[in-house]
């Protein structure tokens, strides 16, 4: 064969496989993005079928944070049950951050509610104040754990 037509074969190889390289680089950007996205959508659906619903426990080595994880509700029926009266939510809330546990999100007493309320260990005896389920409510245990005196008794 003619070294000739061999470099020309080549150079015609060459400027294919150039212009195939182009029309692959913005095919392959957007297989990026949409991978990004079907990973992105897998984290949701396992937060899904998996809420976040641990907290840590307090501690100073950073290696015993990931060994000693509490349900945010397991955390709450104890402080309860220590309590030994009902709560209002951001009591609650409070009561667990005392004991040295943190609740993660934007609203950690929100995301205590959300937690307590599907949780079939506790009751919602009013608007924003949690029991648990098994306790008797009397009108003496009914007096909740950071509700306000609304006057109008004789103090004393």
């Amino acid at each position: 064969m003619d070294q000739q037509k061999l470099q020309e074969w080549k150079q015609i190889l060459v400027r294919e496989i150039e212009g195939l390289q182009a029309q692959l680089a913005p095919i392959e950007t957007e297989l990026k993005v949409k991978n990004e996205k079907l990973a992105a959508i897998d984290r949701l659906l396992n937060l899904e079928m998996h809420p976040i619903e641990t907290i840590s426990t307090p501690t100073n080595s950073s290696t015993a944070v990931t060994k000693n994880r509490r349900r945010i509700a397991d955390i709450a029926y104890d402080v309860l049950k220590d309590a030994g009266i009902p709560m209002y939510y951001k009591d609650l809330c409070a009561a667990i951050t005392q004991a040295g546990f943190e609740i993660r999100g934007q609203d950690p007493a929100t995301n205590l509610i959300a937690h307590i309320s599907i949780d079939p260990r506790f009751k919602r005896v009013k608007r924003g104040t949690y029991a648990l389920k098994g306790w008797k409510m009397t009108r003496t245990r009914k007096r909740v754990i950071g509700q306000k005196s609304r006057g109008g008794g004789k103090q004393g």
